[in-house]
């Protein structure tokens, strides 16, 4: 065992050293391949030996799950906010102040740009990251450990031999600008909202009960100032830092170092014009001494530090002209009204467009075509409409109906809209709109569902716009001439797709049916279920049919209900009960329990005697099951059962009704396959009726060794008795 525990730990730092060198300092010494070879060795090696994973493993950083809320945490120090000014003359009376409060003495301030994201307290014990605390009011925060553990760069062990006992680390969470960028491109593109700026968005995900959807976002933290630290001596700002990142802890990379006011007023300046070059999103300069013994002769009002200074910049903004309002149509049909603008330069670019949310919105704001409205870059990335100028309203300017404009049709289509109250946004009801159908193809087609990308995009619109595509599964109806006839272009400027794109596009498409449960059930757009839960879900299902009609759904529902003091009552009339788990009869937690703890979805909470679930919330398995007692739901099964289409789970080794040629068979992939990725031979096991397990254990039938491969699963295999074959054999089964 010391020798595991050796070879354990041994990976588990030159994973954390490859972390750094990607997430902190963005030069990577490793390729993306030989990375995820040492995590999973890790990964393999802990699951085969579950007493050696530590807290601060690398492999626990995405193990989180959905909490019932947030714990309030009472702060060590308490958070406090700065003073900001957005005047210059205010930065000149603080210097005043500073040098009356130090009795002449000289100052030094250190001047860092103000990110506009969340303000998060990390602590650790002994090197071990054991907390994180929101700012909430100063004195209390909520507790976001599972959360923040998410993030790649906020590392779940100090990088250092002797660590303090207590350091307690403070900094701004963030969405840096891209990241942004692509969630709302996401959101735009699935029928949602765009979020109005990355600081909401960074609030809302950080906030999110669901830790496996908060890894999907891409948010990061820069560290910046310190809360309790007991085992380190730090005497300024510049030592924090320097110890910052000592400990591998990110921090920004502009700063600069002043001695007065009219070096403030420098640095400023300086700042606002390489802000907007950087990577997330600033509103200001802070301003602090440095010296923190200067610090404690200063001190403190209730409210803020007397040692420092938030300096706001004022948001660029722009007045420009409201030409017309248009709607977008969303995946699943939300009206989405956009203001369309005289061109007008801000920020960098050209704005002609900018969102305009909602109804709500517009009714607020009294948003009128004519108005001359102010906008800015919501976030400095999305253009928003902030006001109207009224003085400049036109006399002829109508208050906007959005259904009247559009006479109660739909923009697409032509059908019937109506209001979605949960949403406060119209909503068209026609299931086959075009402009939905083209959404939900690019959805079913994305790299995290289907990944069939040569059909996505402008194909996708060509295909709905000629009739050939009314609903995604006809993608399977194509045929050769079809897809190489498409004119992507105009008719006056026409571009062929051709044949080439074809064949290829329809490999992929036939590539696409051997895909596992997940990636369906990701692709049939349920609500509620995104990549993450999608997983889970097919992790657990034997197959389409097993989701469909989800035991493990009706149960967590009925293991609800009986916390909370209702008897299950839920009559599944449309689908065959399930011995076990139908709510036919009164069902007690001896019945629930044991199935659902199984599979990893429940565990146990701090009251006594009772549940919370893990991976997924009650509210998406009722979606779950609603969608496929639904006639879309309906829809899909059927359509796919004529299709020939029944994607496997990860539990299908359990299906008594599995067939093929490698039925009843489970295979272990390890190292690296020369002639296919892992996703694809594990498609490909399940499409002949095997199981592609993760792990190898007594059920394992193959140990499938490629290229490079670690000694752990070999040497469990032989351990167990299970046979090891090469990549030629296991191609040879493979064979029909």
């Amino acid at each position: 065992m010391d020798e595991l525990q050796k070879q354990a730990e041994a990976l588990r730092e030159q994973i954390r050293h490859h972390d750094h060198l990607y997430y902190i300092d963005a030069t990577p010494e490793i390729t993306d391949q030989e990375y995820d070879r040492l995590y999973h060795a890790l990964l393999d090696l802990e699951a085969a030996h579950p007493e050696l994973v530590t807290a601060d493993s690398p492999t626990q950083r995405m193990h989180g799950g959905i909490a019932e809320g947030f714990e309030t945490v009472e702060h060590t120090v308490p958070m406090l906010s700065l003073e900001n000014t957005y005047n210059t003359a205010d930065l000149e009376r603080f210097h005043e102040s500073v040098l009356k409060g130090l009795h002449g003495e000289q100052p030094t301030y250190v001047i860092e740009p103000k990110i506009d994201g969340i303000s998060i307290a990390v602590r650790y014990e002994n090197g071990i990251l054991t907390q994180a605390v929101t700012r909430g009011n100063g004195k209390h925060g909520d507790d976001v450990t599972a959360n923040v553990k998410t993030i790649p760069s906020v590392p779940l062990r100090l990088r250092c031999d002797n660590p303090p006992a207590f350091f307690e680390a403070r900094g701004e969470c963030y969405l840096p600008r891209a990241g942004f960028a692509k969630m709302n491109e996401h959101r735009l593109a699935t029928g949602q909202e765009p979020f109005a700026n990355a600081r909401n968005a960074t609030a809302g995900s950080i906030k999110l009960l669901d830790s496996n959807e908060v890894a999907t976002r891409p948010l990061d933290i820069l560290f910046y100032t310190q809360g309790l630290i007991d085992g380190v001596e730090i005497t300024s700002q510049r030592e924090l830092f320097d110890t910052f990142q000592r400990f591998g802890l990110k921090v920004q990379k502009w700063s600069r170092v002043v001695q007065d006011y009219h070096g403030m007023q420098e640095a400023i300046k300086e700042l606002d014009e390489l802000r907007k070059e950087m990577p997330y999103d600033t509103d200001g300069a802070v301003i602090k001494v440095d010296s923190f013994r200067q610090r404690e002769i200063l001190g403190m009002t209730a409210k803020a530090p007397c040692w420092a200074k938030a300096y706001k910049y004022e948001p660029e903004r722009a007045a420009t002209k409201l030409k017309a309002i248009t709607i977008q149509v969303g995946r699943t049909g939300i009206l989405a009204p956009v203001a369309e603008l005289e061109p007008v330069f801000l920020s960098g670019s050209t704005i002609s467009r900018a969102t305009l949310h909602n109804e709500d919105e517009i009714r607020r704001k009294d948003i009128r075509i004519g108005d001359t409205v102010l906008i800015e870059k919501a976030g400095e990335v999305i253009p928003a409409v902030v006001k109207v100028l009224l003085e400049k309203r036109p006399a002829e300017a109508v208050a906007y109906d959005l259904p009247g404009s559009l006479n109660g049709r739909c923009p697409s289509c032509g059908g019937p809209i109506s209001r979605d109250p949960q949403f406060a946004a119209w909503r068209c009801e026609n299931i086959q709109c075009p402009a939905q159908n083209v959404r939900r193809l690019e959805y079913f087609t994305a790299r995290n569902a289907m990944d069939i990308e040569s059909v996505g995009g402008v194909v996708a619109e060509a295909l709905c716009e000629n009739g050939f595509i009314k609903e995604p599964l006809d993608l399977f109806d194509l045929t050769l001439d079809q897809l190489a006839s498409l004119n992507l272009g105009t008719d006056d400027e026409p571009r062929i797709y051709g044949p080439k794109n074809a064949a290829k596009a329809l490999a992929a498409l036939d590539a696409s049916r051997t895909k596992d449960l997940g990636h369906w059930l990701q692709a049939m757009g349920i609500p509620e279920v995104g990549s993450a839960t999608a997983f889970h879900l097919g992790r657990i299902h034997k197959d389409l049919k097993d989701a469909a009609n989800s035991k493990y759904m009706k149960a967590l529902l009925d293991l609800l209900d009986l916390q909370n003091g209702l008897a299950p009552s839920r009559v599944d009339e449309a689908m065959p009960p399930d011995d076990l788990f139908a709510p036919r009869q009164p069902v007690g937690l001896d019945v629930l329990v044991p199935p659902l703890e199984r599979a990893g979805l429940i565990k146990k909470s701090s009251a006594r005697g009772a549940y919370v679930t893990t991976t997924i919330g009650p509210k998406t398995a009722q979606s779950v099951l609603d969608f496929f007692r639904s006639p879309i739901g309906r829809k899909w099964l059927d359509r796919m059962n004529r299709l020939g289409i029944n994607p496997i789970g990860d539990n299908a080794g359990d299906a008594q009704t599995a067939s093929g040629p490698l039925a009843g068979k489970v295979f272990v992939l390890t190292g690296t396959l020369t002639s296919m990725g892992r996703e694809e031979a594990s498609a490909r096991i399940r499409a002949l009726g095997g199981t592609a397990a993760g792990a190898v254990s007594k059920k394992t039938t193959y140990l499938v060794a490629g290229a490079n491969t670690g000694a752990t699963k070999t040497a469990k295999a032989t351990e167990l008795g299970v046979q090891v074959i090469d990549e030629e054999t296991f191609l040879r089964m493979l064979q029909p």
